[in-house]
């Protein structure tokens, strides 16, 4: 669909965590000139009127499967991933649009923009290093699941910490992320590992051999099943 130079742009969000569309909607509100987000509701009542549908397709449910197909069938909008995961690390490959849930709330309206005017989404942006003699700064943890955990590796990264003894505000301050972020993937992680305490988890990590294994130059995760 072409909108009127003046007129906002018109997107939804499926994604099956509540929290993830609350908190994107509070981030668009200073843009509302510029993009309008709808729910699912409106989006399927009227698809006519949608020019992209956002998408995250770590651990989708089949209700938010179904969501997306019926958009998809029904509406001429772009469907484009919106994912914490890596463009490498998404559990199912895709030829659509990738936009990383990193950007700022500005970075994310000028791609959207950018991408309903026909011109190229920007690749997910690159933090500069800073470069400290004393103390470098740590590589991004990149540990592999212990079998059968289907943990994503932000979960998995997140559990390797509490299992390092972090608190959730070290690992908010560590990882960059609110600690509503935080709080979801420890739920998410508990929840696939089956364990509802703090304390379980650390034994789990302990079990699994989640470590932290820190030299001068870079921090290594590494994970792998006990025994």
């Amino acid at each position: 669909m072409t909108h009127e130079t003046a007129a906002p742009l018109t997107i939804t969000m499926v994604d099956d965590h509540d929290i993830a569309v609350a908190g994107l909607q509070a981030l668009l509100t200073p843009y509302a000139d510029r993009v309008r987000l709808v729910d699912m509701r409106e989006a399927l009542a009227h698809p006519e009127d949608l020019d992209v549908v956002l998408y995250e397709p770590v651990d989708q449910s089949a209700f938010g499967a179904a969501m997306l197909r019926d958009l998809q069938r029904s509406a001429q909008a772009h469907p484009v991933v919106f994912s914490w995961a890596a463009s490498d690390r998404l559990p199912v490959s895709t030829a659509n649009p990738y936009l990383p849930k990193t950007l700022t709330a500005a970075q994310l309206v000028v791609a959207l923009e950018d991408l309903v005017s026909g011109r190229r989404v920007p690749d997910a942006p690159v933090q500069e290093k800073v470069v400290v003699e004393e103390a470098p700064a740590p590589a991004p943890l990149r540990p592999e699941a212990p079998a059968g955990s289907r943990l994503t590796p932000r979960e998995l990264e997140i559990l390797t910490l509490i299992t390092a003894g972090m608190t959730n505000g070290e690992i908010v301050e560590k990882l960059n992320l609110s600690i509503n972020s935080i709080k979801t993937y420890i739920r998410q992680a508990y929840r696939k590992i089956d364990v509802e305490r703090r304390t379980q988890a650390v034994a789990w990590g302990m079990a699994n051999q989640l470590t932290v294994e820190e030299t001068p130059e870079v921090v290594e995760v590494e994970a792998s099943l006990a025994g």
